[in-house]
C-alpha cells in the first residue's frame, strides 16, 4: 500500500484538479517463475508474488498481509523446465474513512447543516436532496483542545443495502467509525412523486433496517438520534407524537411490513430533538453529549480488555505440574 501511494502521488498520475478518490482499480501480476536447468535437473525460483502489507491507518489491522496475485511456478520436470507465467488480475482497493462519528440519514435530513453548525467543515448546503455527493470530515473541538471527529456521509435511500443510489459507497465509511448518529428530518421525506412519503418514525426504522441488511454488525454500535429541522410549522406537535416511539423503537417495528421491518433494532443512547440551522444552544448540548457516549463506551471497551489481561495474566502464574500435598 506505501508502494501504491508513492506510484499514485509521486507525480507519475497527474491531477488536474482535487477530487476525493475513496475505490480505486488497478492492475497487478505477479512475477513469472525461473527456468529451471534441465541439464543438472536445476529446479526454476518461483515468481514473486503481489502482497499488501498493512501500515496503521492503511488496513483494517496493523501487520496484516494478502496475497494478491501469486507469482508463477519455477521451472520444473513437470513443465519441461518452463517458468509458469504469473496471475495477473485486476484489483479493487476501497477506502473506508475513519471518524469518532458517522453521520447517517436519509438526503436532505439537515446533515451537512448539523456538520457546519457543530465543527469548523464547510460542507455545500442546499435545500435538495443529495447534496452532499462525497463524504465530509470535521472536527468537533472542546474547550479542553479534546478533538472529535464527525464523517458527513451522502444520503440513503430505500435498498441502499444493494448498492442502489450508490450505497455501498456511503455505507462502507460507516464501519469504522465508534458511534452513530442517525439524522431525521420531523417532516418525513419523500425521493420524489413516484415514491411513497416517509414519516420522521419510518425513516428512522428503514435506516435501521438498511444497515441491518448491509452489515447487521453495525447495529452493535453506539448510536445516536437527532431529529432535526425543529424550527418549522408544527414541529414540535409532530415530535410529540413520536418522541415515545422513537425512545422505544422496539415496541414499534412490530407493525411495519416485513420488507421494512428489522429483526434487530438499534438501541439509541440519546434521542435530541434540535434545529442545526437555528438552535445553536441544542447544538452545543449535542456536541457535549456526543463527547459523553464516547467516553462512556471507550471506558467500557478499556474494562473489557483490563479484564482480559487480567485473566490471562492468572492463567499464566496458576501452578502447573504435580502439586505437593
Amino acid at each position: 500500500m506505501v508502494f501504491l501511494s508513492r506510484i499514485l502521488h509521486n507525480g507519475r498520475v497527474r491531477v488536474s484538479y482535487r477530487k476525493f478518490i475513496d475505490s480505486l482499480r488497478i492492475y497487478v501480476r505477479g512475477g513469472s517463475g525461473g527456468m529451471g536447468f534441465p541439464k543438472y535437473g536445476g529446479i526454476g525460483g518461483k515468481g514473486g508474488s503481489v502482497i499488501v502489507v498493512a501500515a496503521e491507518g492503511e488496513l483494517n489491522t496493523d501487520g496484516s498481509s494478502l496475497v494478491v496475485a501469486y507469482g508463477g511456478a519455477g521451472g520444473n520436470p513437470l513443465t519441461q523446465y518452463s517458468g509458469q507465467r504469473a496471475e495477473p488480475l485486476s484489483v479493487k482497493l476501497d477506502l473506508k474513512l475513519i471518524a469518532d462519528v458517522g453521520l447517517v440519514g436519509f438526503p436532505n435530513a439537515g446533515k451537512s447543516t448539523l456538520l457546519r453548525a457543530i465543527s469548523r467543515a464547510k460542507p455545500e448546503v442546499a435545500s435538495y436532496p443529495f447534496t452532499t455527493l462525497r463524504p465530509n470530515i470535521g472536527v468537533l473541538e472542546y474547550s479542553d483542545h479534546r478533538q472529535i471527529t464527525m464523517a458527513d456521509l451522502p444520503g440513503l435511500i430505500e435498498g441502499a443495502h444493494m448498492n442502489i443510489g450508490m450505497g455501498h459507497s456511503f455505507l462502507k465509511h460507516v464501519e469504522r467509525t465508534k458511534l452513530l448518529l442517525l439524522v431525521a428530518d420531523i417532516q418525513g421525506f419523500q425521493l420524489g412523486p413516484q415514491y411513497p412519503y416517509r414519516s420522521c418514525l419510518d425513516t428512522v426504522v428503514l435506516l435501521n433496517k438498511e444497515l441491518e441488511l448491509y452489515r447487521d454488525d453495525l447495529l452493535d454500535k453506539p448510536a445516536m438520534l437527532v431529529v432535526n429541522k425543529m424550527d418549522v410549522a408544527e414541529a414540535q406537535f409532530k415530535y410529540d407524537e413520536v418522541k415515545d416511539k422513537l425512545r422505544y423503537l422496539a415496541d414499534v417495528v412490530g407493525d411495519y411490513p416485513e420488507e421494512l421491518r428489522p429483526e434487530r433494532v438499534l438501541d439509541f443512547t440519546e434521542v435530541m430533538a434540535i434545529s442545526a440551522d437555528t438552535d445553536p444552544i441544542g447544538v452545543e448540548k449535542l456536541k457535549h453529549r456526543i463527547r459523553e457516549v464516547l467516553d462512556f463506551h471507550a471506558a467500557l471497551k478499556q474494562k473489557d480488555v483490563e479484564t482480559s489481561v487480567i485473566a490471562t495474566l492468572r492463567a499464566q502464574m496458576a501452578p502447573k505440574g504435580p502439586q505437593m500435598l
